[in-house]
């Protein structure tokens, strides 16, 4: 039940399963175009989109040292572990990062990025987070992005851990850039990373002195017009990583994103019956995230979930590390597991002393989904 790596579906595992054949031959470049046209449909595009042999963190890199040059100013969105990558990848390069920088489970203010923006004109991109994973907290993208475009700089945004699971319409919302990894609500193999450039970006990217090799994007442009990559292809994964992507597709994106909103909300009705305390007003509904009683510790609480029920949760991270628990309700997760992890988590905290009414969770879910 962990925000990534998530379950892979039986047919994609058995993908995986099959001999290594070779990336440089016809039926390669059909498995790239098909790979390609899927993702750019599930991330809602019809900008160039590329494959990068990497985790989630190589799309970001690239997002950063193509598109900002040594010395150059960027805006980071900054409320969590993750978007603060954004600003480390920059001073790792010489590129100077200002920060909008907010409270761990805060939400920006459209209105004070546009005044940030207005004071920084030398600002060449901003870089903000759809769903900010250390916190749960589901940022106003298409909000953001209607400003940013006002403007000169390009708006990137680490969509990792929620492309495929909740709204994200890459073009209509102004994102230029868009970094998306495999292991997460596409159901594939950790190891592939998706990123997506649009007119506006390109234009930016002649301009940059570069600080890339293996993550050239002007590589991987070339190289996409013979259907393929600049160096190795990660082929098999990709075989199975179209098979999942698939899947969302023949369910229809609209209706993944309602199917997903739905576990979110009998999730969170769930943990608020258990006299939980969510981590925020602003909640994703890739993933909900919850504080940890005080009286509870919080490795007991995950070495008894994984060992006795087998449930495995992601813990917290920096400053609510031991503090809270997070879970993912995307993928191939459905209502049972959500009813059988909410349970879960109810008889284990009674174990370890924190009183919560037998079932309350269950029925405050099923209440949610309409059951009751």
């Amino acid at each position: 039940m962990t925000p990534g790596p998530t379950q892979v579906p039986q047919k994609s595992l058995l993908a995986l399963a099959k001999q290594v054949t070779h990336h440089r031959t016809p039926d390669a470049a059909e498995l790239y175009k098909n790979v390609v046209t899927a993702l750019q449909q599930v991330c809602c595009t019809k900008n160039d989109l590329f494959l990068l042999t990497g985790s989630g963190t190589a799309a970001m890199e690239a997002a950063v040292t193509n598109f900002a040059s040594r010395g150059e100013k960027i805006l980071v969105l900054s409320s969590g572990k993750f978007s603060e990558r954004w600003g480390e990848i920059a001073k790792a390069f010489g590129i100077t990062p200002i920060f909008y920088e907010l409270a761990w489970g805060e939400r920006f203010d459209n209105e004070e990025v546009k005044k940030i923006l207005a004071a920084n004109p030398d600002v060449v991109a901003v870089y903000g987070t759809l769903c900010e994973t250390s916190t749960g907290v589901g940022h106003d993208v298409q909000g953001i992005g209607k400003i940013v475009k006002e403007t000169d700089a390009i708006f990137v945004v680490d969509g990792i851990s929620a492309v495929g699971s909740v709204e994200c319409r890459t073009d209509d919302w102004g994102i230029d850039v868009l970094a998306v990894g495999s292991q997460k609500a596409l159901m594939g193999a950790p190891g592939t990373a998706i990123i997506s450039v649009s007119e506006k970006a390109w234009r930016k990217c002649e301009k940059t002195s570069r600080q890339a090799f293996y993550f050239d994007l002007v590589k991987y442009k070339k190289n996409a017009a013979d259907l393929t990559t600049p160096f190795t292809t990660p082929k098999s994964q990709l075989e199975a990583l179209g098979l999942s992507v698939n899947l969302l597709l023949e369910e229809g994106l609209e209706n993944v994103w309602r199917r997903n909103a739905q576990l979110a909300a009998a999730t969170r009705a769930g943990l608020t019956a258990m006299r939980l305390r969510l981590t925020t007003k602003f909640p994703s509904d890739a993933m909900t995230a919850a504080f940890i009683p005080e009286t509870i510790d919080a490795g007991t609480l995950m070495k008894t979930l994984e060992n006795r029920y087998g449930v495995k949760l992601a813990g917290g991270q920096g400053d609510w590390k031991g503090k809270i628990f997070r879970m993912a309700h995307f993928g191939m997760i459905d209502e049972c597991d959500v009813l059988g992890v909410l349970c879960a988590i109810e008889m284990t905290l009674n174990a370890l002393g924190f009183a919560v009414p037998l079932g309350a969770a269950a029925r405050a879910a099923e209440q949610s989904f309409g059951v009751l």
